[in-house]
């Protein structure tokens, strides 16, 4: 098992495996700079979830993802009630 990471040791892991993409979430739908994605474009997710050292309250999630069109990269988020609850659904319906 992999020894906790924070989440920026997460992202550059994650980018030197090819998922380098920074998406972003706007309107409703998960962008890079030149593409956007609905719920039905998204292939695969897997989250990381990330606790703070110093304050345990400070949570924090990580998406991989994966599009349809090949795509590959991260968007991270709060996670609790720090979390971005449109986000949060997008993910949701895209897993399901």
């Amino acid at each position: 098992m992999d020894p906790m990471k924070t989440v920026a040791q997460k992202i550059n892991e994650l980018k030197q495996n090819g998922y380098t993409e920074d998406f972003f979430f706007e309107n409703g739908r998960l962008k890079t700079d030149n593409d956007s994605f609905t719920q039905d474009e998204i292939k695969e997710i897997k989250e990381y979830r990330f606790e703070g050292k110093s304050n345990p309250d400070d949570l924090s999630i990580l998406y991989q993802i994966t599009t349809t069109s090949g795509k590959k990269g991260t968007i991270a988020d709060g996670f609790g009630p720090n979390a971005n609850q449109e986000l949060t659904e997008f993910i949701l319906q895209a897993e399901s």
